[in-house]
């Protein structure tokens, strides 16, 4: 024994944390008189804890290791916390730590980027119009782009919206030359947190897509903001040949075609304004096709002749709500639903209280529905008959994959992935019977 205080070693002085999340107020404790009590205070966060040690046996040194959950209504930017230790001869000391809200716990994001692989269509100009977006929610450090082979590097230390947005757009100069190249993005928070990525830049003649996508929406940002579905991936029948079939809401919708998902650039399959009759692949240049009556629509084109045709059809496969299921001794209409996990006003997994899809008042093939997200949560579902006891009948529809799937598949496929919701607010499913086609997008 020593008769002396008690010493408080605390890993960190400042704690940095956010509301609602959980903290550690961590350090080692000795005295070789014994530890009686360890007490954590601090009035605006509500807490009061008292860690009482005097157990059977004499403890001399204690590894302190407190958790404790912030409100997520919680105001103000900083709470110290006292940490008060008593000995068994009721000596004391006192030490503070200072839990702030300051910290950064989310690596930077890319809200639009190159896809894994794009490819540039070699002629005289060879140009990759390279644009990328990356945001942070509390600040970015610095952005470095990079194309080695070309000696292309850029280290970014500016930005908008408080130091939290990129928006970047640059053209860069191919050689005209057969060849790959490899660009890489990386963005660094001041929080050391990082994120990269890496697209392989395939310089070429017209390649023979191996999958080929629709557009009918004009923004770069509606093509990066959905959960799934946009753009929508159409058939490949041939070599160099493509299928879209699509159902135009409105008459006068306007659609181009892409090989790459995420933006319009490199290249964009459209009218050429030079032969209403053929397609180009110049994203700058390249006219929408307008489908001028509501309806469904099959485009057939070729993207080495620029052949192009665009033809009306009418659907003849039965509409899956027109039917009936037997339930015990009665035969119920058929109703469709998002059975899932994560739904707004809807049970958890349950078929017997799915969120109902609403049938479209021109196109009986076509269901909708919408609902309010909230970021950072999880949604998860199928397209399910609804079953008042909870049973899983047909018809049902999976995905092609769970994540980012492209199609949906009639009574079989896979079970959904944990889709997450990116930003707070109202979206719209929409599920199309014929096409076997959804897509999931903010409407606001």
């Amino acid at each position: 024994m020593d008769a002396l205080p008690p010493t408080v070693t605390l890993t960190a002085s400042n704690v940095k944390t956010e509301p609602g999340r959980e903290f550690h107020l961590k350090g080692i404790i000795e005295d070789k008189d014994g530890i009686k009590s360890v007490n954590l205070k601090n009035e605006d966060l509500f807490l009061d804890k008292t860690i009482d040690l005097t157990l059977d046996s004499l403890i001399t040194r204690y590894e302190l290791d407190y958790k404790f959950t912030t409100d997520k209504m919680l105001v103000g930017n900083e709470f110290p916390i006292r940490v008060t230790v008593t000995d068994v001869g009721n000596r004391t000391v006192e030490e503070t730590v200072l839990v702030t809200m300051d910290g950064d716990f989310n690596a930077p994001a890319f809200v639009l980027a190159p896809d894994a692989e794009v490819t540039v269509l070699s002629k005289e100009t060879t140009l990759l119009n390279l644009r990328f977006e990356v945001a942070d929610d509390k600040a970015l450090d610095y952005v470095e782009v990079s194309v080695p082979a070309l000696n292309y590097s850029k280290r970014i230390t500016e930005f908008t919206n408080n130091g939290k947005t990129l928006v970047f757009a640059d053209p860069i100069a191919l050689p005209k030359a057969i060849a790959d190249y490899t660009l890489t993005l990386k963005a660094v928070d001041k929080a050391a947190l990082e994120v990269v990525k890496s697209s392989v830049i395939h310089v070429s003649e017209m390649p023979d897509f191996q999958k080929m996508y629709l557009v009918d929406v004009k923004a770069v940002a509606n093509l990066n903001s959905d959960m799934f579905g946009i753009p929508m991936l159409i058939e490949r029948t041939d070599a160099f040949t493509y299928k879209a079939r699509y159902y135009s809401e409105n008459a006068g919708t306007e659609i181009r075609f892409v090989p790459q998902k995420t933006d319009f650039s490199p290249i964009c399959f459209g009218v050429d304004p030079n032969d209403a009759g053929k397609l180009t692949d110049e994203p700058e240049v390249s006219l929408p096709i307008v489908l001028p009556k509501r309806g469904y629509y099959s485009i057939v084109f070729n993207v080495k002749t620029g052949n192009y045709t665009v033809t009306e059809y009418t659907p003849t496969d039965a509409v899956p709500t027109n039917g009936t299921m037997q339930v015990g001794e009665e035969q119920i209409p058929i109703q469709i639903g998002l059975v899932g996990a994560g739904i707004p006003g809807a049970g958890n997994w349950s078929p017997a209280s799915p969120l109902l899809l609403k049938q479209d008042a021109n196109n009986p093939y076509l269901y909708s529905v919408e609902m309010t997200l909230e970021a950072g949560n999880t949604i998860e579902f199928i397209i399910q008959s609804m079953h008042p006891w909870g049973w899983w009948p047909e018809p049902f529809w999976r995905w092609n994959r769970s994540d980012d799937p492209e199609s949906n598949v009639a009574n079989g496929g896979e079970n959904p992935g944990k889709w997450s919701v990116k930003k707070s607010g109202k979206y719209i499913f929409k599920f199309d019977s014929h096409l076997k086609r959804s897509k999931f997008y903010p409407v606001n």
